[in-house]
């Protein structure tokens, strides 16, 4: 695996920097913002994990102020296949932070991560699936437990659906049970990285450091090997996909999210079944938050109306 042979390459020459991990403040998600356009970003004084993602493409224009656009050209295919550190580290840090804009191509694609996976395929990056069929790819995001991953494990078991899950250090170290039982029936379990820091807040090092260490955690304590990558808050630069890719990762975003992640604000059952069925589109990447109780009280439904309209639940690759 490529993981393997490029880490003592690359970590070897980080070491010259002599940093520790960076541990992450206690800011919130910044939704549909980048530095160049900080948008209608949130502040809800809580911790990054449970602040994770927070893109409603209804809001997105809220308080007058248009979700970014993805800058360049959307044709610009950005290709990298093997970085020195140094390198690496001339890469663009400018932060972006991931969000969707209402705009939409004829077969209800967010045009947003329809021109981010042109943009930044070249990364192994993906914000929308590329099967060009009726499938869907369900992810959840494991900042902390709430008590509701064993319902909606219970689900997926029932429904014979495989998801994502992406975990930090600190939820498979509080909830190992849930993170074997997650590989034990076939899902997919994700580096969400170890401390869930902004990645571009961090020195090139760092960001190394904290795939890595969640890395080795899960293959040393679980005997699993993780592929896929979710970038912590949504926020990435040129500079962390690379890193990412360097390490073996397929970074993977997201086409639809609500926000779900405020357990003492949760939407109603009804509120969330039409958000997340009306947006429904081919190819699309679901991130849902595994805390919500309206999550795991729907997701059955929304299962059964996906299959209805004839949509495969599909698996990462």
């Amino acid at each position: 695996m490529k993981y393997r042979k490029l880490i003592p390459v690359i970590l070897g020459a980080a070491m010259l920097c002599g940093c520790e991990p960076n541990v992450p403040d206690t800011t919130t998600d910044v939704s549909y913002t980048s530095t160049q356009n900080p948008g209608n970003g949130t502040d809800e004084s809580l911790s990054p994990s449970q602040s994770d993602h927070i893109d409603d493409t209804e809001n997105s224009t809220e308080n007058g102020t248009a979700a970014p656009e993805i800058s360049g050209d959307p044709g610009e295919i950005v290709q990298v296949n093997s970085l020195s550190f140094e390198e690496m580290d001339r890469l663009d840090n400018t932060k972006i932070g991931w969000g969707l804009g209402k705009e939409k191509n004829t077969d209800g694609q967010p045009l947003d991560a329809v021109n981010a996976n042109t943009k930044y395929g070249g990364y192994d990056a993906l914000f929308l699936g590329n099967s060009g069929e009726k499938k869907i790819y369900l992810t959840f995001d494991e900042g902390y437990e709430n008590g509701k991953t064993a319902e909606i494990l219970d689900i997926l078991k029932e429904k014979n659906v495989k998801a994502a899950f992406f975990v930090t250090y600190d939820y498979c170290k509080s909830s190992p049970e849930l993170v074997q039982r997650m590989i034990d029936e076939g899902h997919t379990v994700g580096n969400h990285s170890y401390t869930h820091p902004s990645f571009p807040d961090c020195s090139l090092k760092e960001v190394l450091d904290e795939i890595k260490m969640l890395h080795d955690y899960v293959s040393e304590n679980f005997g699993y090997e993780m592929t896929l990558f979710r970038f912590p808050k949504g926020e990435f630069s040129e500079r962390s996909l690379a890193a990412v890719q360097s390490m073996g990762y397929k970074s993977v975003f997201w086409s639809f999210a609500y926000a779900d992640w405020d357990t003492t604000n949760q939407p109603s059952y009804g509120e969330a079944y039409e958000k997340i069925t009306s947006s429904v589109h081919p190819d699309a990447i679901y991130l849902l938050h595994a805390v919500s109780e309206t999550n795991a009280s729907c997701l059955a439904d929304v299962i059964d109306y996906w299959t209805s309209e004839g949509y495969i639940l599909a698996e990462i690759s």
